[in-house]
């Protein structure tokens, strides 16, 4: 079976050559493109309040509640951004390694739950005897930044490579020489979600490299150990009032951990992979169960790409659709592509109103991979190819 996969994998990348080549220059384009725009956290901290005061002025113009609430929340959450930005610049200026000790012990004798996360990163801090220097983002935080936006072209990647992998042996020619083969169904349809899987992990894993050497090249790598929070837990209280503005998941104190940003880019990854794996079963269904290439594409773009506009524009960051449709959408894998480090940092859980951590999504990732490779299985095993 090894020999039909590495057989199978040089005759894809031949077929899809020119794919290849396009998406490697579009990584390549995308990430210089990203890089020229990265500001400093200062211009960061101005360009968002030039954004705020314009988003109260829409606010008075608006002429809806509807339109109103939308802008409230995006109002609270530049405020944050401000908020966060201008307290990572006072850490930075003002930070000293001697004083990290008498800093941690200030702020545990307050015994204030929202000095939490400040505790956290001050014991990181002195724990990895981190430098000024290293606090500042540079090249590996704006190779994170890239990715996320870039995140979006990994669901429509495995449509171009995938989408035709079953559907495309359908024409006459093709279907005998695969017949001829002596090898089952069963492990034929293994063999291309096989291959199917090393391109798309390929493809992440390249463009993640990309990413970080460009950023790295133009910016610098010495914020690799930089302080990043991730597994916070979220429940659900119902006391908390729900609005448009505010979200009745409460964060569960303790369930946060600091871990440097070169292991947040590798957890990345992984989970990237992890839910690449689940988005292809469902494009090889698609391709086992029609016939013809261009609808297999269609069918999977529509299907794909219509689900990842959907939790965009129509779902992310609404409290009350979340309330009223999380529980559905939970056990979707695209949300999770599309949001993958909220996904890594536990804030999925307050756009799904949902108590979701990564181990949730790797269950939901592996039971959507075993039904639809059961089902492409099933019904590729039961096809009439003569």
């Amino acid at each position: 079976m090894s020999k039909y996969i590495w057989q199978e994998l040089k005759r894809v990348m031949m077929k899809k050559k020119i794919a290849l080549i396009v998406i490697l220059i579009i990584t390549i384009a995308f990430g210089l493109m990203r890089i020229s725009k990265i500001d400093t956290v200062e211009v960061q901290i101005q360009k968002d309040k030039v954004l705020l005061n314009s988003l109260k002025i829409d606010k008075t113009k608006a002429d809806t509640e509807f339109k109103k609430a939308d802008i409230s929340r995006d109002i609270l959450e530049t405020q944050k951004e401000i908020d966060d930005k201008e307290d990572m610049l006072n850490q930075i200026n003002n930070y000293d390694k001697s004083k990290l000790d008498k800093q941690i012990q200030k702020l545990e004798k307050e015994n204030n739950p929202k000095n939490e996360y400040k505790i956290l990163q001050l014991k990181y801090e002195k724990e990895h005897n981190i430098e000024k220097s290293e606090l500042t983002p540079k090249g590996m935080y704006a190779a994170i930044d890239i990715l996320q936006y870039f995140v979006l072209l990994f669901l429509i990647i495995p449509i171009v490579l995938s989408s035709d992998i079953v559907s495309g042996e359908y024409s006459p020619n093709t279907i005998k020489a695969l017949i001829a083969k002596p090898i089952s169904r069963k492990k034929i349809i293994t063999s291309k979600f096989i291959v199917s899987v090393i391109l798309s992990a390929g493809t992440i894993i390249i463009s993640t490299i990309i990413f970080i050497v460009e950023a790295g090249i133009h910016l610098g790598f010495s914020d690799y150990r930089l302080p990043f929070d991730v597994s916070a837990k979220y429940v659900l209280d119902k006391s908390l009032p729900l609005s448009p503005v505010t979200s009745q998941m409460k964060y569960v104190s303790g369930s946060m951990s600091i871990i440097p940003v070169w292991s947040v880019i590798l957890q990345l990854i992984l989970i990237l992979i992890v839910i690449s794996i689940a988005i292809i079963s469902i494009i090889m269904f698609i391709s086992t169960i029609c016939r013809n290439s261009l609808i297999s594409s269609l069918a999977s773009f529509i299907l794909i790409a219509g689900t990842q506009f959907w939790y965009l524009f129509c779902f992310s960051g609404k409290y009350l659709a979340a309330a009223k449709y999380g529980a559905f959408v939970k056990f979707l894998p695209i949300p999770y592509m599309v949001d993958s480090l909220g996904t890594l940092s536990g804030d999925i859980s307050l756009k799904l109103a949902s108590s979701i951590n990564v181990s949730f999504v790797l269950i939901v990732c592996f039971l959507w991979t075993l039904v639809m490779m059961f089902l492409s299985t099933y019904v590729f095993g039961k096809r009439d190819l003569d």
